[in-house]
């Protein structure tokens, strides 16, 4: 059985996605035995992590029919789950904490936020540049929001705004999910 360049370079791009679930698993695990403080703002934002994570693997399966990739092009691809990894790895302490996750969310929102924000161009740009889509008004109408929205988050330090832009974002999110990536191999946009 011969493999072929689609699941040659997907089994890297599945291992960093698979890093970054394993990085909120992990965090999750530690909330459960007790080693660190949950907080709402914190559990919305590992489920919109876990979402983009989950959505971009679901959505690559558009990219099975490329036949000839340039290098440029898989470090393009391999740059959307390595910045969902690191957004997962910032969202928890490297240690166990007295303070609660919000608490430490809000403490390092600039890098999480900026990371999301660079997601989300990110993955727009492959989904341009190697599903050959158009820029259609629909994405822009979802993506220039998402990133506008989590540039704010990465500036502001007001709890309140953050739980309700987080929630715009989710929507945002699963309703792009829903449009573009709900069935599998329906349409070629990834993320």
């Amino acid at each position: 059985m011969s493999v072929n360049v689609f699941e040659f370079l997907l089994v890297i791009v599945s291992i960093v996605l698979g890093l970054g679930i394993t990085e909120l698993l992990a965090g999750l695990v530690r909330i459960l035995r007790g080693e660190l403080v949950a907080g709402k703002l914190h559990a919305l934002w590992m489920f919109v992590i876990f979402q983009l994570q989950v959505q971009l693997a679901w959505g690559l399966w558009g990219l099975r029919s490329k036949v000839e990739w340039q290098y440029p092009e898989f470090l393009l691809l391999l740059l959307a789950p390595v910045l969902l990894y690191l957004a997962a790895a910032v969202i928890f302490p490297s240690v166990g904490a007295d303070e609660s996750l919000d608490f430490h969310l809000m403490r390092r929102r600039r890098p999480l936020f900026l990371l999301l924000a660079g997601y989300v161009f990110v993955a727009g740009l492959f989904s341009w540049l190697l599903f050959d889509e158009d820029l259609t008004l629909t994405s822009a109408i979802i993506r220039l929001p998402a990133v506008a929205i989590l540039a704010t988050l990465a500036i502001t330090a007001r709890p309140r705004l953050h739980l309700l832009l987080g929630l715009v974002v989710l929507a945002l999110q699963l309703w792009f999910t829903y449009v573009f990536t709900f069935v599998v191999g329906a349409t070629a946009a990834a993320a």
